[in-house]
């Protein structure tokens, strides 16, 4: 007995695999196999851990289930369950900034080189299409052809370029934006280098508008956001012209999305207004849903502390709501169309490009046994705020200065103010200091300069200081020092730096004071692997994986600079 059973153990193996496996087309025999619970131990090759910590609300009643595609570490793919446990993940894959779930279980998505690639469930590469002279960035799309859309941005071009690419690596299609968008570029652009910054991708679904007869919405059309025009537009296929046109208020915005048949208000277009220049003022990005036939604000999404002014996205989901990824946020979240949130994944990271992925959407998923939800209750009071809400200046308000033989970038205010939505739990970091030689040929010796920081609460009327301190030739010239905020937590301060009670003070030139850039940091900041020493530069975005060629940085630092994160 033992024999013939030993006999069959290999034969049961295959069977096994077989029925496990990915669509078999028709002649796969409908075998039916045990459901594969999600395994705990996913593998996330050299990444680091997830923790399903990092979910801080999940509400699953009312958030819409399933399962949310990602990087982690911004480069390796991976599913996570809505309690943030990862179900699936693919660290052989080499992907950067977009990662898309086909029907068949494969990932297709933009390689660390010059090259766009797919790979199956199992992680192995089964298809790549090399771009050499050019920079594949933002997104790639598999259209309902079968061929694959590719973004590029050729050397020595300053606009985009599509390619349609076919199974065999042929280039079907093209679409130049020079060539269709001339008449559009601005006198005076603010990236001459990089006139159209397309950053998303979209083959027009069915739609009630085309229903009715509107050709310019005729399913197949491209529909696309270019950052650096502050436009949406959608592309006719059948000549490349430009055929619709959405400006109205967009700023810096992403991910332009009609949506489809099976989502609440199809045939809307939605879009993440990143509201860039909003640094100044409200610091707010958006997410609004537009009427592309009049081109009317129908719903609009905002809310203080939601503010990612580069990078970002959003999906309308079919329940109604809307997962929205605030990438320099570092978080993913999902609102109803009240404005309540009803799910938030928050890692200790630049969150990059989510999407809710239905359980269903490819066999393997199906196949899966999760763990029941559980609901996340946050904190009372609780409340995320996107860093770039509590970042104190931009690079535009800091400059390099030699302070005691030492490089140093500093504001180039000695007075500087700004208005802040605080953290719940943050400490300020602050450096300032003078330069000796400067202080003494100022005049200064015997009446050294004095610091200090104030903060105001809104509606308050008298500052509270928080610092006061000579700074002369006695003892170091330059200190650090670290102050509390947590009694100011979820509250809009103006926070001010100042030297000498804020007279005016020396030209650039002259100067022998100077702050560095102030820092609020919550425990998650502090934490944070990888964050650039100014707090300006997303060092977590810019912390490339440690086995990389030469090339693949170089293809790496010039498509983050596409992106934004570095200059």
């Amino acid at each position: 007995m033992r024999p013939v059973l030993l006999a069959l153990i290999p034969l049961l193996a295959v069977c096994l695999a077989f029925a496990l496996g990915c669509d078999r087309g028709p002649e796969a025999a409908p075998v039916e196999s045990p459901r594969p619970a999600a395994s705990a131990t996913v593998s996330l090759g050299k990444a680091g851990p997830i923790s399903p910590r990092w979910v801080a609300v999940y509400d699953p009643e009312r958030a819409w289930n399933g399962y949310t595609l990602t990087l982690h570490e911004a480069r390796v793919p991976i599913l996570l369950d809505m309690n943030g446990r990862p179900v699936h993940a693919w660290p052989e894959a080499r992907l950067k900034s977009r990662v898309r779930l086909l029907p068949d279980g494969s990932i297709l998505g933009i390689g660390l080189g010059r090259l766009v690639v797919e790979y199956d469930w199992e992680g192995r590469q089964v298809w790549e299409f090399r771009t050499p002279g050019a920079i594949p960035h933002h997104d790639v799309l598999r259209l309902a052809n079968g061929n694959t859309l590719v973004l590029v941005l050729k050397e020595g071009d300053v606009a985009d370029t599509l390619y349609e690419v076919d199974r065999a690596g042929k280039v079907v299609w093209t679409w130049q934006a020079a060539e269709h968008l001339k008449d559009r570029f601005p006198e005076q652009p603010s990236d001459p280098d990089d006139l159209t910054h397309i950053n998303s991708l979209q083959e027009l679904p069915e739609n009630p508008w085309f229903a009715a007869g509107d050709a310019r919405f005729r399913p197949g059309n491209l529909l696309v956001s270019a950052r650096n025009l502050n436009a949406a537009f959608i592309i006719d296929r059948s000549n490349g012209e430009v055929v619709w046109w959405f400006s109205e208020g967009l700023d810096a915005q992403h991910e332009a999305l009609m949506n489809g048949p099976g989502l609440p208000e199809a045939g809307k277009i939605q879009i993440f207004n990143n509201r860039l220049h909003s640094f100044s003022d409200d610091r707010q990005s958006e997410v609004l849903e537009i009427d592309p036939r009049n081109g009317s604000v129908d719903w609009r999404y905002r809310s203080a502390g939601f503010f990612s002014p580069t990078s970002a996205t959003q999906q309308a989901l079919p329940n109604g709501n809307v997962l929205i990824t605030s990438t320099r946020g570092g978080r993913v979240f999902e609102v109803t169309r009240a404005g309540e949130t009803v799910w938030e994944w928050v890692p200790p990271y630049q969150t990059v490009r989510a999407l809710r992925i239905a359980a269903d959407a490819c066999p393997q998923l199906a196949r899966l046994t999760v763990p029941a939800p559980e609901a996340v209750a946050p904190a009372a009071g609780y409340r995320h705020v996107d860093r770039d809400v509590y970042r104190f200046s931009r690079q535009g308000a800091r400059t390099k200065a030699v302070v005691d033989g030492q490089e140093r970038t500093v504001l180039k205010r000695e007075t500087d103010c700004r208005d802040l939505l605080l953290p719940a739990s943050a400490k300020l970091q602050v450096g300032y200091g003078v330069d000796r030689e400067r202080l003494r040929a100022a005049g200064r010796e015997s009446r050294p300069p004095e610091f200090a920081v104030r903060l105001r609460p809104e509606g308050a009327g008298e500052d509270v200081e928080l610092l006061r301190e000579t700074v002369g030739l006695d003892g170091t010239s330059w200190r650090q020092r670290t102050l509390p905020l947590e009694s100011y937590g979820l509250q809009t301060v103006q926070l001010c730096v100042e030297i000498d009670g804020g007279a005016a003070g020396a030209s650039q030139r002259g100067r022998f004071a100077f702050w560095e850039q102030p820092l609020i940091l919550t425990p998650r900041d502090l934490a944070r692997a990888g964050e650039a020493e100014d707090g300006d530069d997303d060092g977590a975005a810019d912390q490339a994986p440690a086995d990389l060629t030469p090339e693949e940085l170089e293809v790496r630092r010039k498509h983050l600079k596409s992106l934004g994160y570095v200059g």
